[in-house]
């Protein structure tokens, strides 16, 4: 009788440990830790710490674009639900910002389409964000 509620006991607990790690390599874990601080450091406007999580190959277009983000303010931002691509090499995350220009203190509604990758077999996921479509709502003449 013990064996057999031993037994089902390491069934059970078997089951409960394969159900609370679907995420055995940390994959998950590491991209909405990556996405977070990267968005985070994008709302505060500091660049450098933002372009740490940028693909190395659009790095420096990332960092030309910093001034033109110097007289914006980002008041809060909303993050969705991460899209995973194939088998979690790739995914997406719509952002929406909310902000303000310098110039002009009504607010405006920001969305961006962040596409994340891991090129390595680590779980180091970079970002490919395009901050260019975030000016367009400051352009002058934009409600």
């Amino acid at each position: 009788m013990t064996w057999r509620v031993l037994g089902l006991l390491l069934g059970l607990s078997a089951a409960f440990g394969c159900a609370a790690f679907g995420d055995p390599m940390g994959r998950e874990r590491a991209l909405e830790g990556a996405q977070l601080r990267y968005t985070q450091n994008v709302r505060w406007g500091d660049f450098d710490a933002a372009s740490e999580y940028v693909d190395p190959a659009i790095r420096e277009d990332f960092l030309e674009l910093a001034p033109a983000f110097e007289g914006i303010r980002i008041t809060e931002y909303d993050i969705g639900r991460i899209e995973y691509e194939g088998n979690r090499e790739s995914a997406t995350v719509r952002v929406v910002y909310h902000g303000y220009s310098l110039a002009n203190a009504q607010e405006r509604r920001i969305e961006e389409q962040q596409r994340w990758v891991r090129p390595g077999r680590d779980n180091t996921w970079f970002v490919q964000p395009k901050l260019a479509g975030l000016l367009e709502p400051f352009a002058a003449g934009k409600q």
